[in-house]
This record gives structure tokens, C-alpha cells and sequence, in this order.
């Protein structure tokens, strides 16, 4: 019962277009989630709040602040409207299929170690909802997102726009994390991003630097 109020909650503030989630929530303290008066009357963070123990486990306010973090992230895009509506009204005809992103967003939030990847995860779910990327391919990225180890997103963005100078053991260790998680290839000492790699930076880290 629980876990069906958050997730309906949650689904009401993607699809809500005049969010209150103003704040930037990745820079919260985490002790300040049991502050009554940041709370306020926001619904989806008194479900949050509701549903996670955060004035017992420091685990569950940080959980509150990553998936707060994405839905703040979520709502700065502008996502065109008829995109995002054709996008309610199948989400709302397949109740798998619904419960399964729902499920997918909270979960991988709550198993990140930090908040830029909710930041990343909300821009991914964006470039779907926009038709830049489909159900499989947001999946995917998703997973190797929830794999990849922070200090390859700089690697990953010298190997794309290829104007960051790097040391020579910062590019063996950036082609290692890489290749380690599917989204680097080499070829007779030639180092490529793959194509999954490429739309990880483009749809998800490079809208960071906007």
C-alpha cells in the first residue's frame, strides 16, 4: 500500500507541468530533511517523506534527496508538451509498462552513491519522453549509468568532443572504466566511444553543462 501511494505520487509530479520543485536538492544538506518547514505542503515530499524513515537512517534521506534531485532535474527541461502527452497516454494504457518505469526510476535512485547521476538519469528519462531515445535504449543506459564509475564522465567527454587535455594515466584509466562498463571499444590501440556511449554524454551528461 505504501509503495503504490509513492509511486502514484511520483507519477503525478513527472506529468505535473507547474512543479513547486524549485530547490535545488542536490545541495541540501542531508540533516535538513527533517526541517518540518522544508517539507511544506509539496506532495510528492511528504510521500517521500512518509514512505522513507529519514529521521532514523541516514540511507533513506539520502534516498529522498537523490529522487527529489532527479524530479527537479526532470522538471528544468523543457519537454515539449505534446511529446510529454502523447507520452501520459500510453504510459497511462499499460499498467506493466508504467509500473515498470516507476519501479526502474526509484530503484536506480536509490542505488546511486551520488546525486549528478539522479541528475543524468532525469536527463536520459527526458530524451525519451522527447523520442531521442527509446524504452530499450534508456533501459540500458540506465544500467550502465548505475555501473559507471564517476570519474569516467570526464574521460567519456574527452572522447567525444575531444578538446580536454589529459594526462597519459588519466586515458589508461579513463579507457579501463569505459571498457569496463560496454560503452568504450579498442582496436589496434585505437580507443572509440560506442554508440550507447555517445548518447550516454549527449542525452545525459552534456545537458549538465547548459
Amino acid at each position: 500500500m505504501r509503495e503504490e501511494i509513492l509511486t502514484d505520487s511520483i507519477e503525478k509530479e513527472i506529468f505535473n507541468t507547474t512543479s513547486e520543485l524549485t530547490q535545488d536538492y542536490a545541495e541540501i544538506a542531508l540533516d535538513t530533511l527533517t526541517n518540518e518547514s522544508l517539507l511544506s505542503e509539496i506532495p510528492v515530499v511528504k510521500s517521500l517523506v512518509s514512505f522513507y524513515k529519514i529521521t532514523s537512517s541516514i540511507v533513506d534521506r539520502h534516498n529522498v534527496k537523490k529522487i527529489l534531485t532527479f524530479l527537479e532535474e526532470f522538471h528544468s527541461k523543457k519537454i515539449d508538451e505534446n511529446k510529454l502527452k502523447i507520452f501520459k497516454e500510453n504510459f497511462k494504457k499499460d499498467t506493466n509498462h508504467r509500473n515498470h518505469v516507476l519501479e526502474t526510476i526509484l530503484l536506480l535512485n536509490e542505488k546511486f552513491l551520488d546525486t549528478k547521476k539522479s541528475k543524468i538519469l532525469a536527463n536520459l528519462f527526458s530524451a525519451h519522453i522527447e523520442d531521442n531515445l527509446t524504452w530499450k535504449e534508456f533501459f540500458k543506459l540506465s544500467f550502465i549509468l548505475s555501473n559507471l564509475n564517476p570519474a569516467g564522465y570526464k574521460f567519456l567527454e574527452r572522447s567525444v568532443e575531444k578538446n580536454i587535455k589529459m594526462e597519459i594515466f588519466e586515458v589508461i584509466e579513463g579507457e579501463a572504466l569505459l571498457m569496463a562498463c560496454g560503452i568504450g571499444t579498442k582496436f589496434e590501440e585505437r580507443f572509440k566511444p560506442t554508440k550507447t556511449g555517445i548518447n550516454l554524454y549527449e542525452f545525459g551528461i552534456k545537458p549538465l553543462k547548459k
